[in-house]
C-alpha cells in the first residue's frame, strides 16, 4: 500500500496505521540497544614478546549465554586473541589470528588437538579461527591459557594451550603457521567481555589473574597494572548498549585465592564503582611463572628393519612440551631434535643396529628441561 492509498483512508484508520508504525519503530529501536556493555582490561606491556599467559575464571553468577570471555589479545603482524565462550552448543575455547598484508600465504593449522576445528573467518577482518567444544570449562574454576610464538624458517608458529585448575591437566589445542618472519606478540595485551547477542539483562563476569609476558630477551613481565574501560560509544542513544549504559563495573577484588582483576557487564543490579576509564593494580612479587616443569612419564623403542621407532609419554599435569631431543648411543650416535610441541614419536635411521642406550628428554614451554628417560636396547634387531 502506497502513500496516496494511505491518504485516501478514513482519518481514524490513518491514526491506527500511524500508531502501529510508531510502536514498530520503537520496538526496533529498543531491540538494537540491549547488549551488555563491552568492557576491556589492557595490561602494562608495551613491548614485543614470545609467550603470553593469563588465568581466567567465570563465577557461577557471572555466566551468561552468548558471552565471549576473551583472556589474551595481542597486536602485531599476527594479531589475534584467545579465550572461552558461553555458547549454546557448549562451553568453547577460541584461538584466532587475523590476516595481515605482510603474510605471504594463508594462515594454516599444523596441529589440531582432540576436538579442535579450524575454519576461515570474515566480518571483522579475515583470518583463521579455531574452536573446541569438546574440552569444556566449568564455572568457579581457574583456567590457565598460554600462547607461544616461535620462528620456523621464514614463518612464525603460534601454539595455544589450556590448563584446568580443577584437574591440573594441560591440553594443546592448536598450532597455527603464519607466513611472515618474527611476528611476535605486540602489547598491550588485553582481555574483554563481549555480549554478541544482546542479552544485557543478564550480568556476565570475568576474573583474571597470574598474567605474564616474556620479553624477547627471555625476561618475564608480570601484569601488575591494567587500564579498565567500557566502550563509551556504545552507551549513546540508539547504540547497542544504551539500555544498560550504567550497568558495568571493573577493578580489583580479592578472595581466598588472592587478588584478581574483574569485569562485570549487564544486569540491572550492576553499578559502577570505578570510573570509565580507570587504572588498577594487583601486587605481584614473583619474578617468573611457577608451574610444575615438564616430566616424561615413560619411553619405549622398537625396531622396524634399520629404523628405530622411539615413543614417549609426558605427564599431562606438568608444563607442556616445546622441544624434543632423542639420542641413540650405540656403535654410532644418532640424534633427532625439533621444536614440535605435539611430537611424541620419532624414527631414527640406524646403519648398524647394536646394543645401545636411547636418551629421551624435552624442553617445556617455559624453557625448563625435563628428566632424561633411558631406554636400553639389546644387540641387533
Amino acid at each position: 500500500m502506497g502513500y496516496l492509498d494511505t491518504l485516501a483512508m478514513a482519518p481514524e484508520t490513518r491514526c491506527v496505521k500511524r500508531f502501529v508504525l510508531i510502536v514498530f519503530m520503537a520496538v526496533n529501536l529498543q531491540a538494537g540497544q540491549n547488549a551488555a556493555p563491552s568492557s576491556h582490561l589492557v595490561f602494562d606491556d608495551n613491548f614485543p614478546g614470545d609467550i603470553l599467559i593469563n588465568e581466567v575464571r567465570v563465577p557461577k553468577a557471572g555466566e551468561a549465554m552468548y558471552t565471549y570471555y576473551e583472556t589474551l589479545g595481542w597486536r602485531g603482524r599476527a594479531a589475534g586473541y584467545a579465550g572461552i565462550q558461553a555458547h549454546p552448543k557448549a562451553h568453547n575455547y577460541i584461538f584466532s589470528i587475523w590476516d595481515h598484508k605482510a603474510h605471504t600465504a594463508p594462515i594454516r593449522a599444523v596441529h589440531r588437538g582432540p576436538g579442535t576445528l579450524t575454519e576461515k573467518f570474515g566480518g571483522e577482518g579475515t583470518g583463521l579461527k579455531s574452536w573446541n567444544f569438546t574440552l569444556g570449562w566449568q564455572v568457579d574454576t581457574w583456567y590457565t591459557l598460554i600462547s607461544r610464538a616461535w620462528a620456523v624458517g621464514d614463518h612464525t608458529y603460534y601454539g595455544f594451550w589450556s590448563r584446568s585448575g580443577k584437574t591440573g591437566r594441560w591440553t594443546h589445542l592448536v598450532t597455527m603457521d603464519v607466513a611472515t618472519k618474527q611476528a611476535f606478540f605486540e602489547g598491550g595485551t588485553d582481555a574483554f567481555i563481549e555480549d554478541w547477542l544482546e542479552t544485557g539483562k543478564q550480568a556476565r563476569t570475568t576474573h583474571l589473574r597470574g598474567g605474564w609476558k616474556r620479553r624477547l630477551n627471555g625476561k618475564w613481565h608480570a601484569f601488575g597494572r591494567a587500564r579498565y574501560s567500557v566502550n563509551y560509544w556504545d552507551l549513546e542513544p540508539g547504540k547497542r548498549s544504551y539500555n544498560y549504559k550504567t550497568n558495568w563495573n571493573g577493578g580489583v577484588a580479592k578472595d581466598v585465592t588472592g587478588e584478581y582483576y574483574f569485569m562485570t557487564a549487564g544486569g540491572k543490579a550492576t553499578k559502577p564503582t570505578a570510573k570509565n576509564p580507570s587504572q588498577h593494580a594487583v601486587k605481584r612479587t614473583a619474578t617468573k611463572p611457577k608451574y610444575a616443569p615438564l616430566k616424561i612419564k615413560s619411553a619405549k623403542a622398537h625396531w622396524q628393519k634399520n629404523t628405530l621407532i622411539v615413543e614417549w609419554e609426558n605427564d599431562p599435569t606438568t608444563m607442556p612440551q616445546f622441544v624434543y631431543k632423542v639420542i641413540y648411543d650405540g656403535t654410532e650416535m644418532v640424534k633427532a631434535t625439533g621444536r614440535v610441541p605435539h611430537m611424541r614419536r620419532v624414527a631414527l635411521s640406524i646403519k648398524r643396529p647394536s646394543r645401545a642406550n636411547v636418551y629421551v628428554s624435552c624442553e617445556d614451554l617455559l624453557g625448563n628441561w625435563s628428566n632424561v628417560v633411558v631406554v636400553k636396547l639389546a644387540g641387533g634387531r
